[in-house]
């Protein structure tokens, strides 16, 4: 089976509420568990970073339909690529709060306290969605 690995950003809309994370990552996980999808998001309450891996058949869907969701303005594919090995194949969706340790990390990687992720290129964006991943881990191992 072909596996590719999708990395896209958006910015939140006016439609967007607080209780619309929970949301999508329920719908996320239920969808992806489905589709034998996995990844990551990302959200600092005014983008989001997400990571998909799956078949191309199966990420692309995802994505048309993460592009055409009301909660999302500006989506932009920061890196699409053909995998060997999934690197978020722990979680249908895997996430991390907007608390102090995401805060560091996403400085880490972009040296600025704005984060902005469409300032990422594709390698950058996965570096710190893998730290991301190990932050998780972490967490969950305590």
């Amino acid at each position: 089976m072909d596996l590719v690995r999708l990395i896209y950003t958006s910015t939140i809309t006016e439609q967007f509420e607080v209780e619309d994370i929970a949301r999508i990552l329920k719908s996320a996980r239920i969808n992806n568990k489905a589709l034998n999808v996995t990844g990551l998001l990302s959200f600092n309450r005014q983008f989001f970073l997400q990571c998909l891996e799956g078949t191309r058949q199966d990420v692309n869907q995802i994505y048309h339909k993460i592009a055409t969701d009301s909660r999302h303005k500006k989506p932009e594919i920061i890196g699409y690529q053909e995998i060997s090995h999934r690197e978020f194949d722990s979680w249908n969706m895997g996430y991390l709060q907007n608390t102090e340790s995401l805060r560091e990390l996403f400085y880490q990687h972009t040296k600025s306290i704005n984060f902005d992720p469409y300032n990422m290129n594709g390698e950058r964006a996965l570096s710190l969605l893998l730290d991301i991943r190990d932050e998780i881990k972490r967490a969950e191992a305590q």
